[in-house]
């Protein structure tokens, strides 16, 4: 019955394999006390990572909504294995746009492609310069569309360009806090703006959800950002603008938001937080 409600909701639990299916640690299926918040650490980490360490056989709706509040603990954790990354690639006389190359490729070896397939799918939508409805429709269709190309192709190489424009002091901390910075505004977009269609990925994780597990994020952010230091605190802030103004344009165009767009604001808000980076370092 689980898996059934959460299926109606638009997402699938399906059995995976690969690299990163080893260590298949087994929780209870419905934990209390503090197993409650390891589940829902493992639950967060699972889906906006490829690391899979958990085996469960039962997915309930609300475990998703729960780990919301980890969302910037795990951005750290993206960003912590982006700056081995970088580290490995300056090792191995990386520069430029090598680097940026390798450091795409590194993010979509770590994080996968959940975020990029928002991204295109709200490109086709948003850009189709149809109706509200049809462009919910045509984002919702599996296949891609000239819209979703180009923007894609456009997304990866303003990536790869601007990853490889910084000084190796500076691209650790940068990508610590471009991942802590776009997981915690997915928190944001998550609780505070409405949903443009019933069910789907978007009503998975605001159904059960609370205004403090948006209090809970921010606060994680903020003591995670205040280690990386002040100028990070600084671009955190400003990056956060338009970001939020991008998503408030997504709500007036679509009705609200929906999964799709999360990918796509957090692909647009990584790509301006480096833009604003490189002004800020240059």
């Amino acid at each position: 019955m689980a898996d059934e409600n959460l299926k109606t909701k638009g997402t699938e639990v399906e059995v995976e394999t690969g690299f990163w299916n080893r260590l298949n640690i087994t929780l209870p299926e419905r934990s209390s006390g503090p197993f409650r918040y390891l589940r829902d650490f493992f639950t967060c980490l699972e889906f906006l990572t490829r690391i899979r360490m958990t085996k469960r056989e039962v997915w309930f709706p609300d475990d998703f909504a729960r780990s919301v509040p980890y969302f910037p603990l795990v951005g750290a954790i993206m960003g912590a294995l982006m700056w081995g990354a970088a580290r490995f690639g300056m090792l191995a006389g990386f520069s430029g746009n090598v680097m940026g190359v390798f450091l795409v490729l590194a993010e979509l070896f770590f994080i996968g492609t959940l975020m990029y397939d928002g991204f295109m799918d709200t490109a086709d939508g948003v850009f189709s310069g149809r109706t509200r409805e049809r462009k919910l429709e045509i984002m919702q269709d599996s296949h891609v569309g000239a819209n979703a190309v180009i923007g894609a192709i456009i997304l990866i190489l303003a990536k790869v360009t601007l990853l490889g424009s910084f000084q190796p002091a500076v691209l650790g901390p940068l990508l610590a806090s471009m991942y802590i910075v776009t997981r915690t505004l997915m928190a944001v977009y998550i609780l505070t703006f409405p949903n443009a269609r019933p069910g789907g990925l978007g009503e998975m994780f605001k159904t059960g959800g609370s205004p403090a597990y948006l209090i809970l994020a921010v606060l994680f952010a903020a003591i995670l950002l205040f280690f990386l230091g002040p100028d990070w605190c600084k671009l955190a802030i400003v990056s956060c603008v338009p970001c939020i103004v991008l998503a408030f344009y997504l709500k007036w165009n679509l009705g609200g938001l929906t999964g799709d767009t999360f990918g796509f604001l957090t692909e647009c808000g990584s790509v301006i937080l480096l833009f604003l980076a490189y002004y800020y370092f240059r």
